[in-house]
């Protein structure tokens, strides 16, 4: 009995620090997420960034409609189903196809219907927090592609227990199997990928925020994605 009491503290003890551990880097990746999103809220209040330095006629949102980002993008959400998943985890993702669909996986439906799938492009209107994320120095053509490996999971089983496994796919991994065969791994810690991950990640960078205040009132910053008549040689990061 000793020994299965001993054994159980040492198993305790090291559940614990794993606990801390985590604890600790999951406060300093909202920390960091914090610090990223309002440094890119300040820098459209500034006027300091105006366009997408990469893209800058590549469609974000238009005011008045749903839709939001356009093939490849990243949209994002911190709207979770517990508090305690927001806290660890964040919240969800899914791949941009086009102003009528974005690619998601979700496992809140009947279990046949928990796949990967072709969601309406309605992010604006079904979330009051978005974050529309694009990826450092990718071509346009690498946009396309990331778009094409992500319709490659079309149909694929949710993943309850986010393994590291292809056949089965959680939210995450939509964006992270997009992106990475292209040379981006969105995830910045190596272990399973999360929105805090691609939030944070170096190869992210925010285009649009929307938030809706105690109020009710919905807060927008975007960049400007009007055609532009200023010579792409002229646009800087």
């Amino acid at each position: 009995m000793n020994v299965l009491r001993d054994n159980w503290r040492l198993i305790r003890n090291f559940l614990l620090a794993v606990l801390v551990v985590l604890l600790l880097q999951t406060g300093a990746e909202w920390i960091v997420m914090e610090a990223k999103v309002n440094a890119f809220i300040q820098a459209v209040e500034s006027g300091e960034r105006v366009r997408d330095p990469y893209h800058p006629d590549k469609p974000i949102h238009r005011e008045g409609e749903d839709w939001i980002g356009s093939y490849g993008d990243i949209p994002l959400t911190y709207e979770a189903i517990h508090p305690v998943v927001q806290f660890f985890v964040g919240g969800h993702l899914g791949v941009v196809e086009d102003e009528r669909r974005v690619i998601e996986s979700s496992g809140l439906e009947a279990m046949s219907k928990n796949i990967v799938k072709y969601w309406p492009n309605t992010w604006k209107r079904r979330y009051d927090h978005v974050i529309l994320l694009r990826v450092h120095g990718a071509t346009d053509e690498e946009y396309h592609q990331a778009l094409e490996n992500a319709r490659d999971l079309l149909g694929r089983q949710y993943d309850f227990l986010f393994t590291p496994f292809s056949r089965w796919i959680y939210c995450s991994e939509v964006p992270g199997r997009a992106w990475a065969p292209l040379g981006y791994n969105l995830n910045y810690d190596g272990l399973w990928i999360t929105p805090n991950d691609v939030l944070i990640s170096p190869h992210t960078y925010i285009v649009y925020v929307q938030y809706r205040d105690r109020e009710g009132n919905l807060q927008v910053w975007s960049l400007d994605d009007s055609p532009s008549t200023e010579p792409r040689d002229n646009m800087t990061d």
